[in-house]
């Protein structure tokens, strides 16, 4: 039965890499840099505001803070997918749009019971989706306007490796090494209108950048009893700035219907560069009441460099950023026989962050009010359910607004392996 378990999970493994490469989102903010930066937070989390930092689980997975997997002392399996639906607009228009995919997938089991714990998993680290027009002067002829149509498409997925280890009594320390594969496509497709303008082809670039790297994490968690079944815990972790290598194929196009034909060859070329990943410290605190109440706080803080972009000559630049998380769970009676609801566990929380792409003199937010749930399936799995809307951006300085509800759907599946036999 434990061999069929193991084959199960490296099939899932090898076609969630896959789906990892799907869309999880739309947003004309995925433009920038590496693309839309995904939370770390699973359905469980992210329903809290996605707290995890200081905020330990017996149930589930802690994909926030690697020191906090020696509360996992059964072999859990998690995996999770997300839908959206994002409107986005500027001061004269606006649209609708629909998305959805792979979110997680994750794996722990205790190498030694109580005292250490090794997780692995997949997930999507960046997300590129986004298609907009913008139109501009021809320099020179005032009576020529030209037409860009921008698309890009792709991103950034994360095979990453935890461990977690109790040094002493409460004491906890985990560490976490990634590593982040992907491409991002973009197209900029030219079209001049005007009086002027006789009958064309429109024309543009292309671009294809090939990203991969190591990141390196640290954790550590403390947890203070205060009273029967009462505990406040606190946690840190601090993740290592990194440079992902990337390989740039650039090329000037022709559109013909569906084909794209090569034009001037001198404009056509690949270079290597790099984009900058911060250094990222992380300090979270929560009282918990057995069984009952749960209350957690995050914040996180992440050092970009002002030129971490592709390349030296990118006019784009980075800022420090913050961001938070607060939420509740509440579990009515986690052992009531009678009542399935009161065995339940409730989740609320409001989450607050900083994008780090800086764009004119503006710089864009995201608040998001989060809400969901566990029900509890035989014992100790769940089916997870989170909901979450939210707001980023603004309409001035020709920027966009965005307002989005993001439903994620996750199943928790808890066992316990590896047990030797005792009698035959």
């Amino acid at each position: 039965m434990k061999r069929k378990n193991s084959i199960a999970l490296v099939a899932a493994f090898m076609i969630s890499s896959f789906w990892a490469q799907a869309q999880i989102t739309f947003s004309p903010y995925s433009v920038f840099g590496i693309g839309d930066i995904q939370s770390r937070a699973m359905s469980h989390q992210g329903a809290m505001g996605g707290v995890g930092i200081g905020t330990p689980s017996f149930y589930h997975i802690n994909s926030m803070n690697p020191a906090l997997l020696t509360y996992n002392r059964l072999t859990s399996f998690e995996i999770g997918i997300q839908g959206e639906s994002r409107t986005s607009a500027t001061s004269i228009d606006s649209q609708t749009n629909g998305s959805g995919g792979f979110k997680y997938l994750s794996f722990a089991f205790p190498i030694i019971y109580n005292r250490m714990t090794t997780n692995i998993g997949v997930r999507p680290y960046s997300a590129v989706n986004y298609n907009f027009l913008s139109e501009a002067s021809v320099e020179g002829n005032d009576q020529v306007t030209a037409l860009v149509e921008r698309t890009g498409e792709g991103g950034l997925t994360e095979v990453y490796w935890s461990n977690g280890i109790r040094a002493y009594k409460n004491l906890s320390f985990g560490v976490r090494g990634s590593f982040l594969f992907g491409f991002i496509e973009d197209e900029n497709r030219i079209t001049l209108t005007g009086d002027d303008v006789t009958s064309q082809v429109p024309s543009g670039i292309m671009q294809k950048t090939n990203y991969k790297g190591f990141t390196l994490g640290f954790g550590a968690a403390y947890r203070f009893e205060i009273g029967e079944k009462k505990n406040i815990s606190v946690g840190a972790t601090y993740d290592l700035g990194q440079d992902l290598k990337g390989e740039r194929l650039t090329r000037q196009v022709t559109f013909i219907g569906d084909r794209d034909l090569p034009g001037d060859t001198l404009v056509n070329g690949s270079y290597d560069s790099s984009f900058g990943l911060p250094t990222e410290l992380g300090l979270g605190i929560s009282y918990e009441y057995e069984n009952r109440l749960i209350v957690g706080l995050d914040v996180t803080i992440a050092d970009w460099q002002d030129d971490a972009a592709f390349s030296d000559n990118s006019a784009l630049g980075f800022r420090r950023t913050l961001s938070a998380g607060l939420g509740i769970e509440i579990i009515p009676k986690y052992n009531d026989v009678d009542s399935y609801l009161s065995r339940v566990r409730y989740r609320v929380g409001v989450s607050y962050q900083q994008l780090p792409y800086v764009t004119g003199n503006t710089n864009i937010d995201d608040i998001g009010i989060n809400f969901g749930w566990s029900l509890p399936v035989k014992t100790v799995s769940a089916l997870n359910m989170t909901f979450k809307y939210g707001q980023r951006g603004t309409k001035d300085d020709g920027l966009v607004k965005e307002n989005y509800i993001k439903f994620t759907l996750g199943v928790t599946l808890n066992d316990r392996w590896f047990i030797r036999r005792k009698y035959n």
